[in-house]
């Protein structure tokens, strides 16, 4: 295709591979299937006969490890490839990511200082609400004692208001910016984020010790510690070490 010319729609579906190396392997591995059926029905009673079944596991593994370096070599490039356009894509996506951050703290710092004014306010105007409160109910105590039933609905009232107020008042307030020129889909602000961070490992593999996900992780460390021994005595704490034959 002429560097002029554009690719139609379709061409970009990604790369193949050869179909006639697999094709082969797939002969090769349909053959040995059909020896193992025919294996799989011998009684062994001979070392001769042992030693030629042996021989046909050994080229079975030899097999599967050619087919298994095959398919690393046919796939070397498409890995390479996929790295390479990874690399590109976050080096450009890097360099927004940083002017984001250079960008980003000046409005941080708006948002927190308003978020702080808006903070003070509300601390005011929940003691602005709950000094009503107590006014009303000053106000519903005298009308009591003074049998005033006008004085009563007005103080039942004013503290309906200084309830509602008192509750508005506790609402917490999140400070948010919107778009200048309408592009922006959602209003925004800071956001609180939280993190784990670990301080004391004894108590938290206590907390975690039911999670499947532990478990898992510890046989995999223990395995990995069992084959790093290589064969040599290993005692791993609370860790059973099971051993059985196999070919």
């Amino acid at each position: 295709m002429l560097d002029n010319e554009k690719a139609g729609i379709g061409h970009n579906n990604g790369p193949v591979f050869n179909t006639e190396i697999v094709e082969a392997f797939a002969a090769e591995a349909s053959e040995i299937a059909d020896a193992a059926s025919e294996w799989a029905d011998v009684e062994i009673t001979t070392a001769t006969k042992a030693g030629e079944l042996k021989d046909f596991l050994d080229t079975a593994r030899a097999k599967i490890k050619e087919i298994e370096e095959r398919r690393k070599a046919e796939k070397q490039p498409f890995l390479d490839a996929g790295r390479e356009i990874d690399a590109n894509f976050r080096k450009v996506a890097g360099i927004i990511e940083q002017a984001g951050k250079l960008a980003r703290a000046p409005l941080e710092a708006f948002l927190r200082e308003q978020q702080r004014i808006a903070d003070e306010k509300r601390r005011a105007e929940q003691v602005a609400a709950r000094k009503a409160a107590e006014e009303a109910e000053r106000e519903r105590l005298i009308a009591e004692r003074n049998r005033n039933a006008a004085a009563m609905a007005e103080a039942d009232e004013k503290a309906k208001k200084a309830a509602e107020a008192r509750k508005a008042a506790e609402a917490e307030a999140r400070v948010k910016v919107a778009s200048a020129t309408g592009t922006g889909t959602n209003r925004t602000g800071l956001r609180t984020v939280r993190s784990a961070r670990l301080s004391n490992i004894n108590q938290a593999m206590l907390h975690y010790r039911d999670r499947q996900d532990l478990h898992d992780l510890i046989v995999r460390m223990a395995n990995a510690d069992i084959r790093a021994a290589k064969g040599h005595s290993i005692k791993i704490p609370g860790i059973d070490i099971y051993e059985e034959q196999k070919l």
